[in-house]
Order: C-alpha cells, then sequence, then structure tokens
C-alpha cells in the first residue's frame, strides 16, 4: 500500500464481509485509521485485482470475497518550469 500503508500501520486489512462496496471500505480506513487525515481520500488510485476500480464502477464497485483490494496515493511532482 505504499504511503498509504505508513498511514495505516498495516500490510493489509481484513474485511469480513462476502460482497462489500469501495465506498464502505474507504469509510473503514477512515473510521479505523488514526492518522486518516494525512491521506487525502480525493489523491488515491484504488484497484480491485490489479484493475482501477473507475472502470468498475467507482466507489460503487463491488469488491467480493478473495478480491485484492489496491489502495495508491498518488504522488506528483509539480514543476515550476514553463511548458514549451
Amino acid at each position: 500500500m505504499g504511503g498509504v500503508k505508513k498511514i495505516i500501520g498495516e500490510d493489509s486489512i481484513s474485511i469480513t464481509e462476502s460482497v462489500i462496496k469501495v465506498s464502505i471500505v474507504i469509510d473503514l480506513l477512515k473510521k479505523n485509521t488514526a492518522e486518516h487525515a494525512k491521506l487525502n481520500f480525493d489523491n488515491i488510485i484504488i484497484a480491485v485485482n490489479g484493475v482501477d476500480c473507475s472502470i468498475m464502477g467507482g466507489m460503487d464497485a463491488s469488491i467480493k470475497d478473495g478480491d485484492e483490494v489496491t489502495v495508491v496515493s498518488v504522488v506528483h511532482g509539480g514543476g515550476g518550469g514553463t511548458a514549451r
């Protein structure tokens, strides 16, 4: 989970429901992570089995038992340079 892993403090989390929406996973991360304020939830990519959830219905995408969910914070630099 990269930077997300550092904030959460775990390599992974387990969810007991057999089907859950991506939005619920985000809510669980927010509620169960003491330092969640450090994570910009508007600047993350969520993949389900390696596929960006934005093409699977976004926050309404369903996650089933056995699926692997990857949460990656998007880190990019901005240059002070001028585009030519």
